[in-house]
Order: C-alpha cells, then structure tokens, then sequence
C-alpha cells in the first residue's frame, strides 16, 4: 500500500515550491519518515509534524442522495409485431457527491493581489495546522431531460429488431474548481450525450426440413448484430498552472473568444495532431480561475458495429453443440479517445490515443 494507506496512522502532507533535494527542510518541517507510519504504533510520547492534509472528511450534515424522476410515453402499435413509442424523460438530483477530484478544498490559500507567489502558499491558509482539506459534501445537484424515439419489431417468424435515437442534455455543479462558489462549476456534464443511436437485431436464419447431414450443418444458425452511432463526451480546459494561488491546482484556461471547433472533414492527421483551435486558449489571469466554460468542447463521435454468429446442432436429443463468433468493431472503425486538454501540455489539443480495434473471440460449448 502506498504510505497513506497504511494503518493505524498516515499523515499525508501537501507543500509547494519546495526544494527535491531536501523537501522537508526546505519549508521548515521535520522528516516524518518512518517513525509516524504504520504498521508500527507511535508512543504516547510521539508528537505529529503539520501541517498535516487530510484528504478527504465527510461534512456533518451528509445526506443520502436523492433521484427524482418522471417520464410521459406516447406507443403506437403497427400490425401485430411493431411498436412506434415516443417518450419525455427527466430526472433531477439531489444530495450527490462527485468522486475524489470532485471534493471542495476548505483550506484554500487566500489570493493577496501582489503577495501571493507558489512558495507562500502554505503562509496563506487559513488553518495553519493543515495543508490540504478536502471535504465531501452532499451538495451536488443534477438534471437530465431527453426525447427518446423507439422502433420496435417483436420476435416473430424468426426476426426482431430495435432501433432508438436519444437526444438529450445532462447538466450538474460537479468539479469545485473554485472553492468559494458552487455555481463556478455548473455546466454540461462529462456524461452528456446529446445524440445517441442505437441499432440491433437477433435472425433466425430459416433452416431446412429433410436433409440428414445437409439439415445439420444448415439449421440452427443465428445472426445478431448492434450499431452505436454516438456524440463524443465533453471535455474543459484546465490551465495546468495554479494562477488562482489558491493550492487547489483546478484552474481552467482563459478563452479568448470565438470559436475553438475545427471542421471535422480534415485529413484524420491533422485531426488527431490538432483537434482544435489550440490558439484560442491562454493561461488564466492571476489572481482568477479562469474564464472558459464547463464542457466547452466536446471529443470525437463514436461509431461502433458488433456481430454475432451462432449455431446449435443437436448431436442427440438431450446434448447439444452451440457454435458462436462474436466480431467486436467488425469494421475496425478508428474511435479516437479525448485531446489532451490541459493548455500547458505540450501535448494540448493532440489525441494520443483511440479506443480497441477489430477483435474476434470463437467459443464452443455442450448444452446438455
């Protein structure tokens, strides 16, 4: 386990501007290696070095989340098998909490216009026994609402099918990227979606009726595939550099105005070199935490086809040998992951990498 796992103590400690060749000494703090962590138990003699972090500490009046959801259908059914339905879907959360990233610092450094440097940062909190504070709070807020198109084909005569379209918009407060306004981080969700299609379909492939050996190998064969045709997930632009002097280290960037959104119809090169318009992004201003939005800009879409073969033979009346392939991205369509978005990255606005290509899995297996 790492140091700060270990039990029954393990401080944790948070300086900046130090010194590597001597951390410790370099801000005035003694070495707590390895007297104050476990497994060994301090005497009741030992003292403790601060400022100490603390991670993560839950708030005293922590709820349990709530989901409150609602949702109006219209269906039509054409013929025996089909379904046509249209729905409105909504829900709006209550009480959440976001993940570790996601919990507010209560012992920020306070800006001083002109005084605040990266070494001080210590020197302006407000608790002095503590660096870092992270508190988890059940303080977030959600709400989705969609429009769902759905096409349904029953099973029958050996074909069914399902075809539906979402087009929705998901909000929340997730991020604390400033410590003292909630509202600082309520934008479009990491999570949101806007256009997602789905397509998939199970056939029975008809089979003969006579044969002996030709019935065997031409019955029992069965195709099933799906389609996902879907939006990119959206992304911020972190600053990478701490201007607000707060120790938090969540700045975003300055965005200078415009549109950031480069044609798509590129040469996939030059997409993947630079996704967008690098230019329009700038360190934040001292003293700030930064002016561009919440899930400014959005990652590549995402198109997927899956296929699956199967076949049983019936050896005997009680055993059965079932054959199946199943072909993921059968068409080796290339799914690039997110650009590096952090603007001091030398790798900003670059994808590195993409999602799995073409793979193919056989399985046998006895049914009896």
């Amino acid at each position: 386990n790492p140091f700060t796992n270990i039990a029954p103590f393990a401080p944790g400690f948070s300086f900046d501007g130090v010194s590597f060749e001597d951390p410790y000494g370099s801000v005035g703090v003694q070495n707590p290696f390895p007297e104050q962590y476990g497994p060994r138990v301090p005497g009741p003699e030992a003292t403790f070095v601060t400022p100490t972090e603390i991670r993560a500490t839950f708030a005293q009046d922590f709820r349990t989340p709530l989901l409150a959801s609602w949702n109006l259908a219209i269906e039509r059914q054409f013929a025996s098998d089909m379904l046509f339905r249209i729905a409105y879907v909504g829900n709006k959360g209550t009480y959440f909490f976001g993940a570790a990233e996601s919990s507010r610092e209560i012992n920020p450094a306070i800006y001083i216009p002109g005084a605040s440097t990266v070494g001080n940062t210590q020197a302006r909190r407000p608790h002095q026994n503590f660096s870092r504070v992270g508190l988890y709070e059940s303080s977030n807020n959600t709400n989705y609402n969609a429009l769902e198109l759905t096409v349904e084909k029953r099973y029958a005569r050996g074909f069914s099918l399902l075809a539906s379209y979402t087009w929705s918009k998901k909000m929340d407060d997730y991020g604390w990227t400033h410590p003292f306004d909630r509202r600082f981080d309520y934008g479009i969700s990491r999570e949101n979606v806007p256009h997602n299609f789905k397509f998939s379909n199970v056939w029975e492939v008809p089979g003969v009726s006579r044969g002996g050996i030709l019935r065997k190998i031409a019955n029992g064969w069965m195709l099933n595939s799906m389609v996902t045709w879907q939006s990119g997930f959206p992304f911020s632009i972190g600053s990478g550099r701490d201007n607000s002097f707060t120790g938090v280290g969540r700045d975003r960037a300055d965005f200078l105005g415009g549109t950031a959104k480069l044609s798509g119809d590129r040469p996939r090169a030059e997409i993947i070199d630079r996704y967008f318009d690098t230019s329009k992004f700038v360190p934040n201003a001292i003293g700030t935490f930064g002016n561009s939005g919440k899930s400014i800009l959005s990652g590549p879409s995402f198109f997927n086809t899956d296929l699956g073969v199967l076949k049983n033979t019936a050896i005997t009346e009680k055993i059965t040998v079932q054959f199946r392939g199943e072909f993921f991205n059968v068409f080796n369509n290339v799914n690039l992951n997110s650009p590096a978005s952090t603007q001091s990255s030398n790798q900003f606005g670059r994808i590195t990498s993409a999602l799995d290509p073409r793979i193919i899995q056989f399985g046998l297996k006895a049914l009896f």
